[in-house]
């Protein structure tokens, strides 16, 4: 399409002086909207332009062309505006073939080159300023996320996560009120020093999460009590009576305190690495045992040993060699007929293919493999020997792990029958823990009920106890505890952020983790 400039006067781009007398002309090719998927280009002729007045320094010019281009672009602003908003929405590869299907010829760096031309924010900080850390590789290097709170838009990534980076942007951009934070020491310094009058908050989140930590920790300490609470009562024969006909109670096995059983259906070779792997284990916990007893700090120990510090940790704090924990077989769709299989099964049908369509038969719509794994463990037991009592409902593991009964404490609704027997015989085996079961419950109350006025005593009250995972805990609010009763008194949190933080994952997987900051922080931040 040939399209040509009609104007008689231009303004001088200097001096804003109007002048008629042409220097020259020359055409400029734009790229255009596709018209019906046809690409289209605009010849566009324009002219050269002398300047006569005598105080302009400039004496030829190029004719400008406001709202249809750019000087020396090589597309229209309608066009480039479509292929930023879709960079940034697709990215680069993505961007570009859909582009071309539609009839935008471009390459994925060009698109790359039109969303990386966003600027830096240059405004006040919003009122009400939420933080929180990304990680560009996890556990190594970190990054920070600046979002409105009030207008639920991140405005600003941060390359790192240290307290002098923040305080600086802080102090660049001055006007935040309120600064909704993590638990984190460096963002709580770097807001005190870049604006000391804002009130910072605590996320409430946060602080649920680190107790629950802490409440882990508990019952780390206490290997024995969870052994014992796994392990099913059994019965008195006095007060059960006699055993329905044709049923006969299976004997309770056994559970070793030092070696657990392997689970079941693991091969041979299977079963000789896991021993290897728990022996290795144990030597490593045997020397840090050693290293702690010689007066070794944690640090020196992980890097003697090779180890993490917070496995180190974990093995300075056990009273004895903390075993490996069974996972907790997640809840499926075979559990509702748990009763008929046992049925079947005691009757001596053992062919999971069978028992899996008569299930069928029953309105169950999960696999063949799901019946499988589930009368898996059952194999061993000889027909007429799976006792109600004694099977249970595959809901707790020979030995749970701490971070399952955890959930099951805090999560009474949630609980099966058995998880709630576990968690009545743990109780009854460790009043320590049903003391941190307690506090823990009573604090979470608190916080949702919003009662800043009852901190002070719970913290008092956990403090004079001999638990020091909890008192650790109690510490750490204290340092933080105007933050904290914040928190409990308003209404913002970091919700909005960690969000933010979602699709910010999201976005640089898309991008397979290979985008450069700049590329990163353009497409995080709205398209301006």
């Amino acid at each position: 399409m040939v399209v040509s400039s009609c104007r008689s006067e231009v303004e001088c781009p200097d001096c804003q002086q109007r002048t008629r007398r042409v220097h020259s002309r020359y055409e400029r090719t734009l790229a255009d909207q596709p018209w019906n998927g046809i690409p289209t280009r605009l010849r566009l002729h324009t002219r050269r332009w002398f300047c006569d007045h005598p105080d302009c320094s400039r004496r030829i010019f190029t004719e400008r062309f406001p709202g249809l281009a750019r000087r020396y672009a090589r597309r229209t602003d309608d066009q480039a505006e479509v292929l930023k908003l879709r960079a940034y929405v697709l990215g680069g590869e993505a961007g570009s073939r859909t582009a071309q299907s539609l009839g935008f010829p471009v390459s994925p760096d060009t698109l790359l080159r039109q969303v990386r031309r966003r600027q830096a924010y240059s405004g006040n900080a919003p009122r009400v300023l939420g933080v929180d850390d990304f990680a560009f590789l996890r556990g190594q290097r970190y990054g920070t996320i600046l979002v409105d709170l009030e207008s639920s838009e991140p405005i600003e990534l941060l390359a790192d996560r240290t307290a002098e980076t923040l305080a600086a942007w802080l102090r660049e951009h001055p006007g935040a009120e309120i600064i909704s934070r993590d638990r984190s020491g460096a963002y709580a310094e770097g807001a005190r020093k870049g604006a000391p009058h804002a009130i910072q908050v605590a996320d409430r989140f946060h602080l649920l999460k680190n107790l629950t930590e802490a409440l882990g920790e508990v019952l780390g300490r206490e290997p024995a009590a969870l052994r014992a609470a796994a392990r099913p009562p059994v019965p008195n024969p006095a007060e059960a009576g006699s055993p329905p006909a044709g049923v006969v109670s299976a004997p309770h096995p056994a559970v070793s305190p030092a070696i657990p059983a392997p689970p079941e259906g693991r091969s041979r070779r299977a079963r000789e690495r896991s021993a290897q792997a728990r022996e290795r284990r144990r030597t490593r916990y045997e020397e840090t045992v050693r290293l702690r007893e010689e007066g070794w700090t944690a640090r020196q120990t992980a890097i003697e040993l090779g180890i993490s510090r917070t496995t180190v940790n974990k093995f300075r704090s056990a009273t004895a060699f903390p075993e490996r924990q069974d996972a907790v077989p997640a809840r499926n769709q075979v559990e509702p007929y748990a009763e008929y299989l046992r049925q079947r099964w005691d009757a001596g049908c053992r062919n999971a293919k069978q028992l899996w369509r008569e299930l069928r038969e029953r309105g169950f719509t999960g696999g063949f493999a799901s019946v499988w794994r589930f009368t898996r463990s059952w194999r061993k037991s000889p027909p007429g020997t799976l006792g109600a009592a004694v099977v249970g409902d595959g809901s707790v593991p020979a030995l749970p792990s701490p971070r399952s009964v955890v959930w099951w404490l805090l999560c009474p609704k949630k609980r099966t029958e058995a998880q709630t027997a576990f968690v009545e015989r743990l109780e009854a085996e460790s009043p320590s823990i049903r003391l941190a079961h307690a506090w823990v419950t009573e604090f979470f109350g608190m916080v949702r009920e919003r009662k800043p006025e009852q901190l002070d005593d719970w913290l008092a009250r956990v403090e004079a106890s001999e638990l020091p995972d909890l008192v650790s805990f109690c510490r750490g609010v204290r340092r933080d505890q105007e933050a904290v009763v914040a928190g409990l008194t308003l209404e913002w949190s970091n919700g909005q952020v960690e969000g933010q933080v979602n699709r910010l994952k999201l976005i640089k997987r898309q991008m397979y983790g290979r985008a450069a900051f700049d590329l990163l922080r353009a497409r995080v931040l709205p398209p301006g």
